[in-house]
């Protein structure tokens, strides 16, 4: 795969974590399953990476990080990836509402969750997407009413990733119903430990069951816990969404390359025909994939603030993740369809149905090419004539 040719500096941190992961070597990614053990060891690394500051690099310094690039970001990313290190439990936290609560919090916010965001000591999921308000996030119809003092919110999320432990939530409502829907919402802080929360779980069709639907019940909101002004949610979502595709879309597909490479060993001498063309096909998706990506952080590291652009790592990772995904359950046959225990086979199933929903979440396929086409390519937005 594409390998960036950095500065000295970078190289340099680069040795270093290399050096420190020498000495502080991650616990085996778990081999059961369960949420329960997948939190323990991904609380438990997420802190041994805190401790020695490699957590979180690229936030200032003055709240916890490094005051480094995101290229420092992706070098830590890669490195973790190259030692087959679990996943972090706190990556919402890490990779979206820290750096939202550093741009756009208050003081006082940012000195009361920023470093348990850093250490994983508090676990934040993301409440954003509703039944009738997925890819179409500014029909949200959950409503914050002032009350003295805060807020009462009631409604409800969908797909909401790891609620059932977490213990906060970052949630957009509608506190407005006078004025457009992008004007009428705001951005709360919720204690998932509130009275008048209802937490159900959701299977997925790949046996997971990290997807919640959580339910509002007139929750009382601390005013100190909006974060930026009444009505200003809908431009700190997006910004919430735009950091999400950058380190956490990046982090996604080096693991896609973790499979790929995995094909690569296995089948890269073997195949023929079709096969071969569909091998090379995802090889050079792949490559593609990461020059983009690169591109992307190298302009951040110059100052560009995340932006749309990042709609396009989102989609080319989502879509060739998938066919990858059917690639693999191709090349392995019967034993991977059945999910026999065969080597790298035992995963392809899981991986497979996984897949399907990545070109969903975290805005459609769809949704990403008209970002793009709109704001990226500068393109006229389409309008559906009246009949």
């Amino acid at each position: 795969m594409l390998k960036l040719s950095l500065s000295e500096t970078s190289e340099a941190f680069r040795a270093s974590l290399r050096e420190w992961l020498s000495k502080n070597p991650p616990p085996p990614t778990p081999s059961e399953t369960s949420l329960e053990e997948f939190e323990r060891v991904g609380r438990a690394w997420q802190r041994q990476l805190a401790a020695g500051r490699w957590i979180g690099t690229h936030w200032p310094s003055e709240f916890g990080g490094r005051g480094l690039s995101l290229v420092e970001e992706a070098i830590v990313q890669e490195e973790l990836v190259r030692v087959s290190a679990p996943q972090v439990l706190g990556l919402f936290g890490l990779t979206m509402v820290g750096p939202v609560l550093i741009s756009h919090g208050s003081k006082s916010q940012q000195e009361r969750f920023l470093p348990k965001i850093l250490s994983g000591d508090e676990i934040w999921c993301q409440g954003f997407s509703e039944p009738g308000a997925g890819s179409d996030l500014a029909a949200v119809r959950a409503r914050a009413v002032a009350v003295d003092g805060g807020f009462r919110l009631s409604g409800q999320k969908i797909w909401t990733s790891f609620a059932h432990i977490a213990d906060w939530c970052f949630v957009l409502c509608r506190t407005s119903e006078s004025a457009k829907k992008h004007e009428g919402l705001s951005y709360l802080l919720v204690d998932m430990k509130s009275g008048g929360i209802t937490t159900r779980p959701l299977r997925q069709a790949s046996g997971d069951r990290e997807f919640n639907e959580v339910f509002f019940d007139e929750v009382f909101v601390p005013a100190a816990h909006l974060v930026g002004r009444e009505g200003e949610g809908w431009k700190i979502a997006i910004s919430t969404l735009m950091f999400e595709r950058v380190v956490l879309t990046f982090s996604r597909q080096l693991q896609s390359e973790v499979a790929l490479n995995a094909l690569l060993r296995e089948f890269g001498g073997t195949v023929s025909g079709a096969d071969a063309v569909e091998l090379a096909h995802n090889v050079t998706a792949a490559c593609a994939t990461r020059a983009l990506a690169y591109s992307h952080l190298l302009s951040y590291a110059k100052g560009k603030a995340p932006g749309p652009e990042g709609s396009m790592d989102k989609l080319l990772w989502s879509e060739s993740f998938q066919r990858l995904c059917k690639l693999a359950m191709s090349l392995r046959g019967a034993a991977s369809a059945l999910g026999e225990e065969h080597g790298e086979a035992a995963h392809d199933v899981h991986r497979y149905l996984y897949s399907r929903g990545r070109t969903i979440a975290a805005g459609t396929s769809e949704i990403q090419r008209s970002i793009i086409a709109e704001r990226v390519l500068g393109l006229p937005r389409l309008r559906q004539e009246k009949a």
